[in-house]
């Protein structure tokens, strides 16, 4: 299947002549297609043995054409998405599941202005999803080691969780009432963070993150499990903004648990990285 997406939303046969009759076009031409990617806003979908082809140019990407797009991908039922844009040709972003692929493409029609993306989205998710999912595995694996230990820490949080499988990607808040939580580790598995940022979260709530913003959406889960005191898989979808470093999107699954320690109450957040881009800016 090979396809061109208009800047209307509409669907033709690449090189049809019913799509060179809309545009008035004698015949295909050997540029045509890359031509009206280029510069008129209309966006290539081809279905091979290795997956969907999505060719574009984001900053003429429209709403119509990106509403579309995201039906037609929802409809193949593909679990591989391969993205290229046409001003950087060489560039190739494969991305595994429609759901996660729609979310880039509305960050690449986000550089253009046709679509708004919030800086933090979060949904909770049924913890039935981390059975029989090896991807969600290390989350699995520590609600076990939650629940037989009754959510009592009885180490340190670099015992507590050093396990390789979770990639250091371990954030643990003391909590308190009336109090939005201070960190008290910090795994090294975030990109965003070096060692020096790192160093400086810890004894420190949201206003001393190097994104205080993404720290304060980002806590709500954290309050609600330190009330609930149950155990919550969130996915979330933010963007990162760090001085002195390119906007990062970013979306991943996260586990939160209550846990004690010494008449304590801290609550951890364990992630696991679906995807992670660069938000695209228009030059």
């Amino acid at each position: 299947m090979d396809l061109i997406l208009d800047d209307n939303g509409r669907i033709w046969r690449t090189g049809s002549r019913a799509l060179m009759d809309s545009l008035h076009v004698a015949g295909p031409g050997l540029d045509l297609t890359h031509y009206l990617i280029r510069n008129l806003g209309f966006v290539r979908l081809q279905v091979t043995r290795s997956g969907v082809h999505v060719t574009l140019r984001p900053r003429f990407l429209t709403k119509a054409a990106y509403e579309a797009l995201v039906f037609q991908m929802v409809e193949l039922e593909h679990d591989r998405f391969i993205v290229q844009i046409v001003d950087t040709p060489s560039r190739v972003e494969i991305i595994p599941g429609v759901e996660d692929a729609a979310a880039r493409l509305a960050d690449l029609a986000s550089a253009g202005g046709a679509i708004a993306r919030e800086d933090f989205y979060s949904q909770e998710l049924s913890l039935h999803r981390l059975r029989d999912n090896p991807r969600l595995f290390p989350l699995a694996a520590v609600l076990r080691r939650w629940r037989r230990g009754r959510g009592i820490v009885g180490c340190d949080f670099d015992a507590e969780f050093g396990d390789p499988a979770l990639r250091e990607r371990v954030i643990v808040k003391r909590m308190g009432d009336g109090t939005e939580g201070i960190y008290e580790h910090v795994g090294n598995g975030y990109p965003s963070y070096d060692a020096d940022s790192r160093h400086a979260m810890l004894r420190h709530g949201e206003k001393g993150q190097p994104d205080p913003r993404y720290s304060r959406l980002g806590g709500t889960g954290y309050l609600e499990v330190y009330a609930s005191q149950a155990p919550r898989l969130e996915l979330i979808d933010a963007a990162i903004r760090v001085p002195g470093c390119p906007v990062s999107r970013r979306r991943y699954e996260r586990l939160l648990l209550p846990w004690r320690r010494g008449g304590k109450a801290f609550v951890s957040s364990i992630s696991v990285l679906r995807t992670s881009f660069t938000v695209p800016t228009d030059p």
